[in-house]
């Protein structure tokens, strides 16, 4: 880690005034289920355990769980959160009542928030990208999408050299295993860019646009694969040449 990770949300409700505040560690072998990675939350609300399990499944899922700097996966993770009560609230024990979804969404507020960080912080990393597949039938199949496209070495080192590189999206979209795909349907775009439609390069591109899109620290890569209308996002860094010496160099 070359940076803190750490936020606090405070919010109010039904009259009651309560924070969030968490902290994670993390910079390499960050593939879903998290590892490698630590992330510690706590609040001030009183929350019955079942229940703050619960919330705390749903919100890993769609943050710790949406990240990846390498592909690689160790043994070591864990993300926990504490409720110590000193709000002085009645006990949340319903995951309907107005309490339990405002603290979920500070809850996601601060896990997404770290995770992304995570991802800014990998090894080597000079690019924040976001991989967002809309047009899905199922969010399954967004997500194999988006982290074939995430885990593509291809894809992540032409993402450090700035390289528009739509053939090697493309290919990672191939190779995803999403059933009876039609490329022609596809549309990939760099930010707003539209850089790939019928299989092939867009007729509207031009490499200036692609260069363009490219250049700076943070993209999102959008793909619509016009099947149906699930989407999902995961975030990711490129491969950079430190990348390769802080691993080359590291010695267990």
């Amino acid at each position: 880690d070359t940076r803190p990770k750490g936020l606090s949300v405070r919010f109010s409700c039904e009259g009651g005034d309560y924070v969030v505040t968490g902290i994670a560690k993390g910079a390499g072998m960050l593939r879903p289920d998290m590892a490698t990675m630590l992330a510690y939350l706590a609040t001030d609300a009183a929350v019955e355990q079942s229940v703050l399990q619960g919330m705390l499944a749903g919100v890993v899922e769609a943050s710790f769980h949406r990240i990846t700097v390498d592909g690689d996966t160790s043994t070591n993770d864990a993300c926990v959160l504490l409720a110590t009560g000193e709000a002085g609230n009645s006990l949340v024990q319903d995951a309907k009542s107005p309490l339990y979804r405002a603290l979920y969404e500070a809850v996601e507020e601060v896990c997404v928030t770290l995770a992304q960080g995570l991802v800014r912080d990998g090894e080597g990393a000079s690019k924040f990208v976001t991989v967002q597949v809309n047009g899905g039938g199922d969010q399954q199949e967004c997500l194999d999408v988006a982290f074939t496209i995430a885990h593509s070495p291809l894809v992540k080192t032409a993402l450090f050299a700035s390289d528009p590189n739509w053939g090697r999206l493309l290919a990672a979209i191939g190779r995803a295993g999403v059933r009876d795909l039609r490329v022609e349907l596809i549309g990939v775009y760099l930010n707003d860019v539209l850089i790939a439609e019928n299989g092939c390069r867009a007729g509207s591109y031009t490499e200036e646009q692609g260069v363009a899109a490219m250049a700076p620290q943070e993209i999102i890569i959008r793909i619509e694969l016009n099947r149906g209308d699930a989407s999902a996002a995961v975030w990711t860094s490129d491969f950079s040449y430190d990348y390769v010496r802080i691993n080359a160099e590291y010695r267990t």
